[in-house]
């Protein structure tokens, strides 16, 4: 009996961490990153620049398979380490 009351409380636990990603995770995704390289090349981007710069990056997004792969292929935890990196080389070592 106590195995399946421990089964009940942990199961959505397991469930909450494998949850795929929403398309606009990805977004967010893309965004944080094109945001990190363009203060790596450009520290002194505008906020309008910045946004410029990730519209445009949607933009090729949409038609590039792999990024349409997005939410079968990163996991949560990739997501969320992701979205906390400060520079784009953290990110990046968070999806690998």
């Amino acid at each position: 009996m106590r195995r399946w009351v421990l089964l009940a409380c942990v199961a959505p636990l397991v469930v909450g961490c494998r949850a795929r990603l929403e398309q606009n995770e990805c977004q967010l995704l893309l965004d944080h990153y094109v945001e990190l390289l363009l203060r790596d090349d450009r520290p002194k981007a505008s906020a309008g620049e910045v946004l410029r710069v990730q519209q445009e990056a949607r933009q090729k997004a949409a038609f590039d398979p792999a990024f349409g792969e997005c939410q079968s292929q990163v996991s949560r935890r990739s997501f969320e380490c992701a979205m906390k990196a400060d520079d784009a080389n953290r990110l990046e070592q968070c999806l690998l």
